[in-house]
């Protein structure tokens, strides 16, 4: 049986006309429409690199309607670093926290020791791939920031600014970065203003232009969180600190303050802003009241008009949750709105949740 089955294999000798029919990869790369739709999907790092690949791959990648798809495709956020439990204050250790726990990938990196600066290091933002540090400075030495790309280990010490010599207190500092449309960075640094007290002043960094320069605004009074700047729709934005105060966000493009509104107070006024962050170019705000698993997770729309309920969570599962001590890590979406999901760290159990908003399931991730 053997044999006759071997016999009646006909070896197939391809003809010339097949050699001219194009492979899959060719007949990919010469539809644009299906190209970008692929290269629309791969990580930021990888889309940088294909610049080199072709001229025509180049063109497409660096067309301004190529990022504006970007931003209406993002791709989401894979995991989280979290300062490690176990680790020293200077160059402290992280945990990599996948969130798909069942494959977890190789982490770019554990610390920040490549950083050379005696004082320790310790992370204020970050922003598309970059991370925006400062040292742990004694009395005698001054703070030093630094801007880095973990994953090639390569950054950069911001200058000192002109008035740091008189006396100016830092109340934020901000970093925004957007590779589709610019291989650049900025910082935005608010600090007191020195011509008129009480009041602030933005000063800003650029790594295409160089040193620190004031920003064109005047002064101004405010009553909002610098050190926890968010960057979303090409500005930074603060939320007010006290009640339901209107908020700032800063336009780079313009260099403009601007403000806009906060989301309704509850009826029992009794509420706390516990999560404000960007996630797949949405920017959300989570409030609770204490004592509660139940709230509202509101997003901006774009016009800056108002903040709307997009997510209604109940977070009650005493099976999976250590009721009332939880702390929002970070809201994540992606293409779809079922993917959406918040990362939950219980500190009681040690350990971080995935809780699916639309599914309302938990999962532990570690």
């Amino acid at each position: 049986n053997l044999l006759l089955k071997m016999q009646d294999i006909k070896l197939k000798i391809p003809k010339f006309s097949d050699l001219e029919q194009p492979s899959s990869a060719r007949l990919v790369d010469s539809i644009d429409d299906l190209l970008i739709e692929i290269l629309l999907r791969v990580p930021i790092r990888s889309l940088l690199c294909f610049k080199t690949v072709s001229k025509r791959w180049l063109s497409i990648i660096t067309n301004p309607q190529f990022s504006i798809l970007c931003h209406l495709n993002p791709n989401r956020a894979i995991g989280l670093f979290l300062p490690s439990a176990y680790s020293l204050p200077i160059n402290p250790e992280f945990d990599y926290v996948h969130f798909d726990n069942k494959n977890p990938p190789k982490p770019p990196f554990k610390n920040l020791k490549f950083i050379k600066d005696s004082s320790g290091i310790s992370v204020l933002q970050s922003c598309n791939g970059l991370i925006l540090c400062s040292n742990s400075p004694s009395r005698l030495a001054k703070t030093n920031y630094y801007v880095c790309n973990p994953t090639t280990k390569h950054y950069t010490t911001l200058p000192k600014s002109v008035l740091e010599t008189e006396n100016s207190k830092i109340h934020g500092i901000s970093l925004a970065f957007d590779p589709l449309k610019s291989p650049h960075y900025k910082v935005v640094c608010v600090r007191d203003s020195v011509s008129s007290p009480q009041h602030y002043q933005i000063e800003i960094y650029s790594s295409q232009t160089g040193p620190w320069r004031l920003s064109g605004d005047d002064p101004f009074i405010a009553d909002v969180n610098f050190s926890k700047g968010v960057y979303w729709n090409g500005s930074i934005h603060w939320i007010s600190t006290i009640g339901n105060l209107t908020s700032l966000c800063y336009n780079l493009d313009f260099e403009s303050l601007g403000v806009m509104p906060m989301p309704p107070l509850p009826d029992d006024q009794s509420t706390t802003t516990t999560y404000f962050g960007e996630s797949c170019d949405h920017l959300h705000l989570i409030k609770f009241s204490f004592f509660t698993v139940r709230f509202d997770v509101y997003e901006m729309k774009r016009d800056y008009s108002e903040w709307f309920v997009k997510y209604k969570v109940d977070l009650e599962h005493p099976d999976e949750l250590n009721y009332y001590n939880f702390t929002v890590l970070s809201l994540v979406r992606g293409r779809r709105e079922e993917d959406a999901f918040l990362v939950l760290a219980i500190p009681g159990d040690c350990k971080a949740m995935r809780y699916n908003i639309v599914e309302k399931t938990f999962e532990k991730l570690c």
